[in-house]
């Protein structure tokens, strides 16, 4: 009985237990958030790229393989199979229509451009397909 009450007030391992206990939950915690850090990381890259484009649109620029080609060199995170694609729309009002015509036989039509950005987010426990896009009215 004696040994028994020794042993059970022995604290001596205390600390190695505990340690034991807590080092899993504290790795997989430090694991989730650097898994976490680098996905956002890696779509905050891709929504530069995409602001990029926009802002070459927006300084006057109207060739879309040169948004494309912008948008691309801007994406500095980015994943082996990003891709950044330009898509023109026009309008006139709610109607879509070509380009080159022209809306109520004298103006316009509404010019919209959406820069799409797709790529495979590969972290340390998981990857998927991460995806963003922006419309930008050009005219």
């Amino acid at each position: 009985m004696r040994a028994l009450k020794a042993f059970l007030r022995d604290r001596s391992g205390l600390a190695g237990v505990e340690f034991a206990f807590i080092a899993p939950i504290v790795i997989a915690v430090l694991v989730l958030g650097v898994d976490g850090w680098q996905r956002e990381n890696q779509l905050a890259g891709m929504r530069t790229a995409m602001h990029t484009g926009a802002r070459y649109y927006e300084n006057g620029g109207s060739d879309d393989t040169v948004a494309q080609t912008v948008s691309t060199a801007a994406w500095t995170t980015k994943p082996t199979d990003g891709l950044i694609s330009v898509a023109r729309a026009c309008t006139c009002g709610a109607t879509v229509v070509s380009c080159t015509s022209v809306c109520n036989g004298t103006s316009l039509p509404s010019v919209f451009v959406t820069l799409s950005g797709t790529g495979t987010y590969a972290g340390l426990l998981q990857s998927h397909a991460i995806a963003q896009s922006d419309v930008i009215r050009v005219r």
